[in-house]
Order: structure tokens, then C-alpha cells, then sequence
């Protein structure tokens, strides 16, 4: 199972696998001292945590024609994209697993369908931070902190299954991906997805609000 495991989750990942007591501290590591304290209490708690949490909220959707033309022909291959446009119920379950935090995205749309996305979030051999989805779509990215906002960028894409790892040119994906997660107070966040391609322009844009889990 485990190999199995490693083709699907095929990302890179560091040579020894990362164990947690406490805290996980990855983003910290990568982020620097100064740029992580400038983030409010609630987001660096909800980055460190090494415990399983659920978030529930509700996002908003939409795909350019070439944004759901890159959902739909992904969908057989780890489906790394929302297919479920519009608003919809929704809720993030987030753990510690293989070297890395497991983000599952489950969205529920009309008629009570539903669709996840899952990825994880690790740090590779050379201590940058990589983003791994199933069927082994992988972003190398940048991490920075804007105005107590916590903001993922993609600098890379590439897929890897095994030891082939593939880079893919920026024209033949969604775009430069941004995630932005801001905080909001009383136990609450906003999380803000944007691809946007160097010719068509944004493809994808995801917003929602999220609760932290009850005590």
C-alpha cells in the first residue's frame, strides 16, 4: 500500500519524513521569524496545528471556458481542480500525513452532489514548500505575508510519478496560481483562489468563509 501511496502522492517530498510532537512548523521555517509573527494568532494556529480538523463554510466558483476545459480534462487524473461551479456548501478537512498537511476540499453543489479536492502542502529535499495533488500535479511554491494575510504563489508546475518528474510550461496550465487565506475574527477566515493564464487570463477564481472547528 505504501508504494502504491508513493505513485499516487508522487510529489517531492524530503528524504526523511516529518514528524510533528507539537506544532508543525513548516511554513514558519520557510515563511522566516519576522514575516510569520506579522500574521494574527488564529492563522498561524491554524498552519501549525498537527492535530485533524474540519473547517465548514461555503465557497463561490467560477471557471473561464479554458478553466473548465482544464477542470474537466483533468478530472481523471486526480482531479486537482473544482468542477462544481457556483456557490456551494462546503468544508476543509485538514490533517498531518505523508511528510506533509493534507488539505481535502469537499464542495457540495446542486442536487447534493459532491467533489473533492485534495492536496498536500510539504516541504521538499531542499526545503521550499510544494503543493502535491493526486495523480501527481505538483506546484513548487512562494510563501509571503501581505498586510496579515498568509499568500501562497506558484513559481512551478510539474508532474511526477515515481522518479520522471515532468516540468510543465506555465501556457500548458491554468496559470500562476494565488491562495490567499485572511483572517476574519471571531473564528472565521476567508480563503481566495485565482489561476491566471499568461494568454487568456483568469480561469479560475474560488472564494469562501470558513469557521474554525468548535472547542
Amino acid at each position: 500500500m505504501r508504494v502504491l501511496s508513493d505513485l499516487v502522492w508522487s510529489g517531492p517530498r524530503s528524504l526523511v519524513e516529518t514528524e510533528y510532537a507539537t506544532r508543525n512548523d513548516t511554513i514558519e521555517r520557510i515563511l522566516g521569524a519576522r514575516a510569520w509573527l506579522s500574521l494574527p494568532d488564529a492563522v498561524r494556529t491554524r498552519f501549525e496545528r498537527v492535530t485533524p480538523a474540519i473547517y465548514r463554510g461555503s465557497t463561490d466558483t467560477r471557471l473561464s471556458i479554458l478553466g473548465r476545459a482544464f477542470a474537466w480534462a483533468l478530472f481523471p487524473f486526480g482531479a486537482p481542480l473544482p468542477v462544481v461551479t457556483g456557490e456551494s456548501r462546503a468544508l476543509v478537512k485538514v490533517s498531518v500525513k505523508d511528510g506533509g498537511m493534507s488539505w481535502t476540499r469537499e464542495y457540495r453543489g446542486p442536487f447534493g452532489l459532491a467533489f473533492q479536492v485534495r492536496s498536500i502542502k510539504r516541504p521538499s529535499e531542499d526545503g521550499r514548500l510544494l503543493e502535491c495533488c493526486a495523480g501527481g500535479w505538483t506546484m513548487l511554491l512562494d510563501v509571503s505575508a501581505d498586510q496579515g494575510s498568509l499568500v501562497f504563489r506558484s513559481r512551478e508546475f510539474f508532474w511526477r510519478l515515481g522518479a520522471v518528474s515532468v516540468p510543465l510550461p506555465l501556457w500548458l496550465t491554468p496559470g500562476v496560481a494565488e491562495v490567499r487565506h485572511a483572517d476574519q475574527g471571531d473564528g472565521r477566515f476567508r480563503f481566495t483562489l485565482t489561476f491566471d493564464h499568461p494568454w487568456f487570463g483568469r480561469t479560475v477564481f474560488q472564494d469562501g468563509v470558513f469557521s474554525d472547528p468548535k472547542a
